[in-house]
């Protein structure tokens, strides 16, 4: 379960976590209390950095395959140091802007292809890391293998995020919005909570669903899932 592996490396969990949330709280809070009150250059600024900033849950899920994905096999994790150095970056950021620029604009014709499109592609940022490749190749590996799990994927990923999306907006509304600190704190505590958890999450799921983990200590089992051809890297 998602609960031993962060009992297990409540660290690895955490710390990514609150900088990547926090500076995703960061520009939120700058686009939606100071940006939008603006014109000329300030709102400019703002709205592509909410358009491009997303270093979210799939650049976090990529990177915590990364340090707490070999616990959910039962081997010893990397160093942290050795992760930072050898964690593929540029791969997971370019997913991460496909996804937040794919998703946002399937979102604004309706919400059923934005969830859909979510769902499928939920696993892009751990497979990244748990096979080693390229963004093209994981938005395939995460369409093949989520296609046969799809209402396990969007229950227990895409819908907890949409319910996390409805949230933070009725506390955004609910806090008064001159109170720009309180309204960057509650942002940073719900998506953190939030972002953790999913991220938890979705490695979980493709540590399960490709490599047949069981958890902490568990060992393998073998899948039926094809093994993953030559890949790429950015």
């Amino acid at each position: 379960m998602a609960w031993r592996t962060f009992r297990a490396e409540p660290g690895r969990v955490m710390v990514p976590g609150l900088v990547i949330f926090g500076l995703d709280a960061l520009q939120t809070t700058l686009y939606t209390e100071v940006a939008v009150d603006h014109h000329g250059l300030l709102s400019v600024a703002g709205a592509l950095i909410a358009g491009t900033s997303t270093l979210g849950l799939t650049f976090y899920s990529g990177m915590l395959e990364r340090l707490i994905g070999s616990v959910e096999r039962g081997e010893r994790p990397q160093p942290v140091l050795e992760v930072l150095a050898t964690l593929p970056w540029l791969r997971l950021l370019v997913a991460d802007a496909i996804l937040v620029l794919v998703g946002a604009a399937a979102s604004v014709l309706v919400l059923v292809p934005g969830l859909v499109i979510g769902t499928l592609f939920a696993l892009v940022g751990p497979l990244i890391n748990l096979l080693d490749a390229s963004v093209p190749e994981a938005f395939r590996r995460s369409l093949q293998v989520v296609w046969p799990h799809f209402f396990l994927v969007l229950c227990f990923i895409s819908l907890p995020l949409v319910v996390e999306h409805e949230v933070v907006v009725l506390v955004a509304d609910l806090v008064p919005h001159e109170k720009v600190g309180l309204v960057f704190l509650t942002t940073f505590v719900l998506g953190d909570l939030f972002g953790m958890a999913l991220g938890l999450m979705e490695v979980t799921l493709a540590e399960r669903l490709v490599k047949g983990a069981h958890g902490p200590g568990q060992g393998l089992r073998s899948v039926d899932v094809e093994p993953p051809g030559p890949v790429g890297r950015a």
